[in-house]
């Protein structure tokens, strides 16, 4: 799929996703089923787990240096690995915020020294 039409697309899809009265856009349950999706090669939800790998970078990279501290030779895929097994390991949390639960799962994996 042409790369220009897969990101008009997820931007559709975003701002066709209604935010919910908490304010929060995505819960964990909705990012962890793209997750799933992304990591399975076999998935046609295209859209769905592009959003969800998307987020989860977004998340990493708006967070890294401040709360998170992965390092620089930290490669996408290991931080898509990190929040699904966090994820998996933790479904109890699944109806939060999906920035809270992934900001968890990567501040469980690589939090900052306290300085």
């Amino acid at each position: 799929m042409n790369r220009i039409v897969l990101m008009m697309f997820c931007v559709a899809a975003v701002f066709a996703s209604p935010a919910d009265a908490a304010g929060e856009f995505k819960s964990g349950n909705e990012i962890k089923v793209g997750l799933e999706g992304w990591v399975d090669k076999s998935s046609t939800e295209y859209v769905r787990d592009g959003v969800a790998f998307g987020y989860v970078i977004g998340v990493h990279d708006a967070l890294s240096g401040s709360v998170i501290c992965s390092g620089d030779n930290v490669t996408q895929g290991q931080v898509i690995d990190v929040v699904l097994k966090f994820m998996r390991k933790n479904p109890e949390i699944l109806d939060r915020s999906a920035d809270q639960v992934v900001a968890a799962a990567l501040k469980s994996a690589w939090p900052c020294a306290d300085t």
